[in-house]
Formats: C-alpha cells, structure tokens, sequence
C-alpha cells in the first residue's frame, strides 16, 4: 500500500520507502558515493594537482526473498528508483542469506555500479 506523505512548506520534498527490486521485499537500502583520487605533488611534499575520476557507489539491500530473485555473486543487478545511479553496470559483489526459528528467509546483499556500461565476456 503506497503511503500519503503531508508535509509543510518548510519541506520542499520528502522520499519515503524503499525502491522495488524483482523478487525482494527490500526493508533497507544504503547507497555510498565515492571516486578515485590522483594527486600530483611537488618537491616539497605539498598537493599541486588533484584528479577525480572513477565515480562508483556502493549499494548495500537488505530484505526478504519471495522466491523469484535470481541474482548471482559477480553477475550484474538490475535497480532503479529513488536517488540510484541510472546506466552503467552494477556488478553483485556479496550476498547474505540468513534462515532464522520462527522467521522468514532474509538476505543482504552489496553491490558496486560504475558509469560506464559494460558487457560479461
């Protein structure tokens, strides 16, 4: 059931929920930016130049499986919604499931999307 959201006009936009991921009923999603860095330094030890490059964010679920989510340690996750990053590849790097008395069937999984688009070969 998709919620009503009130808020005043001290708030321009509020998100609430999590996204949809085939086959999870997902009860956690933290996402984490991050890019790579190349300094130049001079003689004296001190930062002259700095490149940034190699955006990637690291996505970590966590949720209930409903039988039908297939994803793979080292196979590609299709997940859209909300703030996540669109195009590129993400590529499933950990997956934990967890089987509990008196609980359903729960997993975590992490997962690193790069901007570029590519292809398994």
């Amino acid at each position: 059931m998709s919620a009503s959201i009130y808020r005043s006009s001290a708030v321009s936009s509020a998100t609430f929920g999590t996204p949809d991921v085939s086959g999870l009923i997902v009860t956690g999603l933290t996402l984490s930016e991050s890019t790579s860095l190349s300094e130049v330094k001079d003689s004296n030890g001190g930062v002259v130049a700095v490149a940034a490059s190699e955006p990637v964010t690291e996505i970590s679920i966590e949720g209930m499986r409903t039988g039908s989510f297939s994803a793979t340690v080292g196979g590609t996750l299709s997940i859209s919604g909300l703030d996540l990053p669109t195009g590129g590849t993400t590529i499933v790097t950990k997956m934990d499931t967890k089987y509990a008395a008196e609980q359903f069937e729960s997993m975590s999984l992490s997962a690193r999307h790069y901007g570029t688009s590519m292809t398994a070969s």
